[in-house]
């Protein structure tokens, strides 16, 4: 797969930690960055590399504490995420760039939009929260989010019992939809997301996710941006997306009927299409 798109791995120092990212494509093509979310790895792009490196130069980060990037010594939060970025543009030299982001990686692409206005050409989003009163979370969720907010030792906890078989049993119960999620995704890159936690990012950007408000920040952001919505996501009603919509000045809400909030794991070929018709413009 490596070679077969031209795959290459890069390491920096950002703040003391180890960031870990790699680029895919032709890096002569427009820019796309592509933002994983809370508990994974830039690895859930896997399946995106055949289906964009034909019109896009793909740059695709760990965040800190997660896939092969060391956590930031500093807070691992979403604004701190959004400084990587810029280190990382900077260090390929790249002008302006687009951003794709999966949940709470939508929320740092939109933290980078609101800080870094002038380097983005457009922003595309799916299932990302924007305001804690308006993120419809479920039971099941609001439990985990709350454990992990609260309790830095969860994820230690979750990190201990990977090493176990018997966790996925309980996760294939505990979370509906996930048998369909691991035969895309797969139980290795799972396991090898959750393995490679630092339980200490994950309970800081833990917390900042679940006290999440972006208002003042979506005002700031200049540029088209695009927000994907599974009619299915149990987070995220019709009427919160376009509530959050309202609040920057060009925006567009694409709803998949048949979507929920895994979609981007499940679906890359809707994702990936979605992509190209919002970012190949004149």
């Amino acid at each position: 797969m490596d070679k077969a798109v031209g795959i290459t791995h890069h390491e920096i120092t950002v703040l003391g930690s180890r960031i870990h990212f790699v680029t895919a494509g032709d890096k002569g093509k427009p820019p796309l960055f592509l933002l994983h979310s809370f508990y994974l790895s830039g690895s859930v792009y896997d399946a995106y590399l055949p289906l964009l490196t034909d019109k896009f130069f793909l740059v695709i980060p760990d965040f800190p504490g997660s896939g092969g990037s060391e956590r930031l010594k500093s807070l691992n939060i979403s604004r701190n995420f959004a400084l990587i970025l810029e280190v990382i543009r900077r260090e390929l030299k790249l002008k302006k760039i687009s951003f794709f982001g999966f949940s709470a990686g939508g929320v740092v692409a939109l933290k980078y939009a609101a800080l870094f206005p002038k380097n983005v050409e457009r922003v595309s989003i799916q299932g990302s929260p924007y305001f804690y009163h308006d993120y419809e979370i479920i039971l099941r969720d609001k439990i985990l989010l709350w454990l992990t907010a609260n309790f830095p030792h969860f994820p230690r906890f979750l990190k201990k019992l990977a090493r176990y078989q018997f966790v996925w049993l309980i996760l294939r119960i505990f979370y509906r939809n996930l048998d369909k999620t691991m035969k895309v995704l797969g139980d290795t890159h799972l396991k090898q997301a959750i393995a490679s936690l630092s339980p200490q990012a994950a309970y800081e950007w833990g917390q900042d996710i679940i006290k999440i408000d972006l208002r003042s920040d979506l005002r700031r952001v200049d540029v088209p941006v695009q927000i994907i919505i599974g009619k299915k996501d149990p987070y995220l009603s019709l009427p919160s997306v376009y509530r959050m919509a309202s609040l920057f000045k060009d925006a567009e809400v694409e709803v998949v009927r048949r979507g929920d909030h895994e979609m981007t794991i499940k679906n890359p070929e809707i994702i990936a299409a979605k992509l190209v018709d919002f970012l190949t413009f004149p």
